[in-house]
């Protein structure tokens, strides 16, 4: 009996007719799933164990991944071999030459889907070719292949089930096990809570005098502690502030960008306070570059980012290889900002939601420290509260708001502008910021309710409270729409409000301007750490000396722009702002960009940064002491300005 599909010639002598029945080319197929599963988890881990990175196609990464990739394998090749069962019963011939042919290529196009920068039609030229090569390979051991498959099918499956358990032990008692290997901590040591509103800039709230009553509860909050108007991020995207927020550390001493995760040189909040006892958990809305595979998650004892990585269901096992994701979004998975797949939107009530959950369940005779990351007032602007608690342009009906925000993007498609082009752009931005406003209202009203269930679990009395945010976002100032561009305030100028535990001394306004690198330093000087501290700058909690509020020690305030982050083209960003620096003082802000150009400006009198002051000649002594900060700061800085 032939053994080869009809009209091409045998490869080998005739195998014996009952050999390659339907069950045998059921089992070769998934004879190979299994190896190529359990072949592409070690690739995995080493990949990721040698060289770490960070991107937001990787966002997805299930917290079960390890036996995900084989089960995905032995899921996906189950289907093929069924298929090739079927057609094997109908023609023994073509089905013996698919079972030993087809599995094979299919294999090897999983296992190239993690080549770094390989296209995928060339992976699928290369593994095509390999199966048509080995087939007659594989066809020529007969009896013997279907002997080893049927040997190693049970123990490859065994091995899974057995890697799904301990995996599973590993992930669900990860917290435990972390905890366990903490010490004690010291009798009366407060909890921690650090709040980063996402995206939230200071000019926009009521607390630093914006016209619309958008943070009620923060100006409550700022009542009882430490309230600092002039507050910078250290750079005006997620991932950096996101680093120095958790180890202090400048942006340029740290390895975390776009596609480079937080390495472990420095120690961060979490992996401190562990050492000193803490419960530690991290609950993040900003899925993406607060994701673990930045690895902003570092020391946690419990992380949580998007919920589809805590999810165990059918689809996020296919979903957890290559080949899974190809299949997937071939069948039109959307995928979204370029990279990523649409992931579920984590609102501030739900994160609130699972904060109180882990809050109940969490170890009583150990202090905390609550990492929050509110995620609500990022783009797209989403709103949880009704139409008559919005502002502006926000409470129009949704349709009236999408033919607003059309036109203004098909201005980039025209060739010619429409006489009402202005008007177009004024209701563009009116949306725009009508809809920032309503969401960080509807952030506030999260966040006090928050803080006030846990001040009704008897919780707030012994607890430093830390309010801040990474980043900003520009309105159309500087003819940008958009964060991560530039290092002008509107993207840097952040809120800070500290609210000591009840024990401490409150309330201080603060005008001179801060880094929120000084958050961590402050952080350990409150729980007394004192000279073990691992964290560079001094405790922001200087500033409850009235005296020190009015002749402060200064500390520099950098902010820095390694990179741009990655735009669409409906934000109509100009083009790129670059690589710069900027030092924030008393003197002024001065901003230089990688090819030298400077900017200064009056940091009290022009807060909208229109007039740059370089070539005045009164600010030339104020801008060498700039100049040398920045330099002193940043030796990589070479030159003089131009």
């Amino acid at each position: 009996m032939s053994i080869v599909p009809e009209g091409t010639q045998p490869t080998s002598r005739s195998m014996p007719g009952g050999i390659f029945n339907a069950w045998s080319l059921f089992l070769i197929a998934v004879w190979i799933g299994l190896l190529t599963g359990w072949l592409e988890l070690p690739i995995v881990l080493v990949r990721e164990w040698a060289w770490p990175r960070a991107s937001l196609n990787l966002i997805r990464t299930n917290q079960y991944f390890v036996w995900m990739i084989p089960a995905s394998h032995l899921l996906i090749f189950t289907g093929l071999g069924l298929v090739i069962a079927v057609l094997g019963s109908v023609h023994r011939g073509l089905g013996r030459w698919l079972a030993t042919s087809l599995p094979l290529a299919v294999g090897l196009f999983s296992l190239l889907q993690n080549v770094e920068g390989l296209h995928v039609a060339a992976a699928g030229v290369l593994a095509i070719g390999a199966g048509l090569l080995f087939e007659p390979l594989l066809a020529r051991q007969g009896e013997r292949l279907i002997r080893l498959v049927r040997l190693s099918v049970p123990g490859l499956a065994v091995g899974l089930i057995a890697l799904v358990g301990f995996a599973s032990y590993r992930v669900q008692t990860a917290e435990q096990r972390a905890l366990a290997a903490c010490p004690p901590a010291k009798p009366g040591a407060p909890n921690v809570v650090l709040i980063v509103l996402d995206t939230v800039r200071a000019s926009c709230l009521s607390l630093y005098g914006h016209y619309r009553l958008t943070t009620p509860n923060l100006e409550r909050l700022a009542l009882r502690g430490l309230s600092f108007a002039q507050a910078r991020a250290t750079a005006s995207w997620t991932a950096p502030t996101h680093g120095t927020l958790m180890t202090g550390r400048w942006p340029h001493e740290l390895s975390v960008g776009m596609r480079v995760p937080l390495d472990g040189k420095y120690p961060t909040l979490a992996n401190v306070l562990s050492h000193e006892g803490y419960a530690t958990a991290g609950f993040v809305g900003n899925i993406y570059y607060c994701n673990s595979v930045f690895g902003i998650n570092r020391g946690f004892a419990h992380y949580e980012d998007a919920y589809e990585n805590q999810t165990i269901s059918l689809f996020e096992i296919v979903w957890s290889t290559g080949l899974g994701k190809r299949i997937i979004q071939a069948l039109g998975y959307p995928t979204e900002l370029g990279e990523g797949e649409a992931l579920q939107r984590k609102y501030a009530d739900m994160i609130n939601r699972d904060v109180l959950s882990w809050v109940d369940g969490r170890p009583a005779d150990r202090p905390f420290f609550l990492f929050v990351n509110y995620y609500d007032a990022h783009r797209p602007y989403e709103f949880k509260m009704p139409r008559n608690e919005r502002f502006g342009h926000a409470a129009l009906p949704r349709a009236q708001r999408d033919e607003i925000e059309r036109r203004y993007l098909d201005l980039g498609k025209l060739e010619v502008l429409p006489p009402d082009l202005d008007q177009i752009k004024r209701d563009a931005l009116d949306l725009y910021h009508d809809s920032y406003d309503s969401c960080i209202a509807y952030l506030d009203n999260q966040m006090g309710a928050l803080v006030s269930e846990l001040e009704r679990r008897g919780l707030m009395e012994n607890t430093l409270l830390v309010v801040t945010s990474d980043h900003g976002e520009q309105m159309g100032e500087h003819g940008v729409v958009t964060h991560g561009a530039t290092l002008y305030s509107p993207e840097v100028h952040v809120p800070l409000v500290i609210v000591p535990p009840a024990n401490m001394p409150g309330a201080r306004a603060v005008s001179r301007p801060v880094s929120v690198r000084e958050i961590p330093v402050t952080i350990a000087a409150c729980v007394g750490l004192g000279a073990h501290s691992p964290f560079p700058g001094r405790s922001l909690m200087r500033f409850l000396d009235q005296n020190r509020v009015r002749h402060p020690e200064l500390s520099p305030v950098l902010c820095e722009l390694k990179e741009a982050i990655a735009f669409t083209e409906d934000q109509k960003v100009p083009p790129p702002f670059g690589p710069a620096r900027s030092i924030v003082s008393p003197e002024g802000v001065y901003i230089r960009l990688e090819n030298g150009t400077e900017e200064l400006y009056d940091l009290w009198n022009d807060p909208l940064e229109v007039m740059n002051l370089v070539q005045n000649p009164d600010s030339q002594p104020g801008l060498g002491r700039l100049r040398a900060t920045l330099e002193h700061l940043c030796p990589d800085l070479t030159g003089g300005g131009q």
